[in-house]
């Protein structure tokens, strides 16, 4: 009878702190345990630049590497469920699981290239980091992104794993990339760019594993459907096709990889790493900083030094 007492008091006290958590609700989100607020997730954003802008080349290739394999099961799974479903070409059904190499990406924390041009950019952007810093992190990544994507469409196309009519669907997705105009790439590039840099934000709003799936698989569906181009997935379509059919090999990187390239990096930077440090600049703690250290000189900006960490320990940019 004591013990059932005790747990209706303890209840009455539960709900009356809830009242007052709705009445007074915080501005940081350490009662309302499942919102973050907007200086939360920028400075989520800001450790996970950290961390990236910290690891070594040779950690960023195989990572790279990584993320390069996984979306080639993109370009992969594009064709097979366009096949089973009976569809001539990617539509509402075929593109299902065209987020499966983003599932893997986001969840095993590999690096990709195209979201590289949020959070490091925003660490950039305060002055924390270097720009020479950021070129190698970018270049070290999209190389062993290109690497991963040329190895998939390889084994796609010489390997025994489609069947007659899937390779039909394959080559007929690649000379459709391949043939699309370079203004019309770089158009469609930059919303592709936008949209993966705002996956990378929401995701680090998201508390749970599930939020970050439904995050990545509604926007990344998104770019399927819409039939934007993401320099490393479009990679593995044209590549393809170059490997199983006439079209050269070597034009591909300059009429087709580079509007990508700078329609991606332009799309995420401009609408996502800029917008997002602009709304932050107008509300900023700069407890948020302290962390990361002095502020670099316009020079060490540019060219990288020798800086100090949180923990007091030298990094060298």
């Amino acid at each position: 009878m004591g013990r059932e007492r005790v747990e209706i008091d303890e209840d009455r006290l539960k709900a009356s702190q809830a009242r007052d958590d709705v009445d007074n609700p915080p501005d940081a989100g350490e009662t309302i345990s499942d919102y973050f607020a907007f200086e939360e997730i920028f400075a989520r954003v800001l450790a996970t630049a950290d961390h990236e802008l910290d690891a070594s080349s040779k950690f960023l290739f195989w990572s790279g590497l990584a993320a390069g394999f996984a979306l080639g099961l993109s370009f992969l799974a594009k064709v097979i469920f366009t096949d089973v479903s009976g569809e001539e070409t990617p539509g509402l059904l075929g593109l299902l699981m065209y987020p499966v190499g983003f599932f893997i990406i986001v969840i095993g924390r590999y690096q990709l290239f195209t979201e590289n041009t949020l959070t490091p950019v925003v660490l950039v952007m305060t002055k924390l980091a270097s720009v020479s810093n950021l070129l190698r992190l970018w270049s070290v990544v999209l190389f062993a992104n290109m690497i991963g994507a040329i190895a998939v469409a390889a084994l796609i196309a010489y390997a025994d794993v489609l069947d007659t009519k899937a390779l039909v669907i394959a080559l007929q997705i690649g000379r459709h990339a391949a043939e699309t105009p370079w203004l019309t790439l770089f158009s469609k590039a930059l919303i592709a760019g936008w949209i993966v840099a705002s996956m990378v934000w929401l995701v680090h709003a998201a508390m749970d594993t599930i939020s970050k799936i439904l995050i990545v698989w509604f926007l990344m569906y998104f770019v399927g459907v819409a039939g934007f181009f993401h320099v490393v997935t479009s990679s593995v379509e044209v590549f393809f096709l170059s490997f199983r059919s006439e079209v050269a090999f070597w034009p591909l990187w300059h009429d087709f990889v580079l509007p990508i390239i700078v329609g991606n990096t332009i799309g995420g930077i401009l609408f996502v790493a800029v917008v997002n440090w602009v709304q932050f600049d107008e509300t900023r703690d700069d407890n948020v900083f302290v962390r990361y250290g002095d502020r670099l000189s316009w020079r060490e900006w540019a060219f990288g030094r020798s800086r100090k960490v949180g923990d007091g320990t030298p990094r060298v940019e």
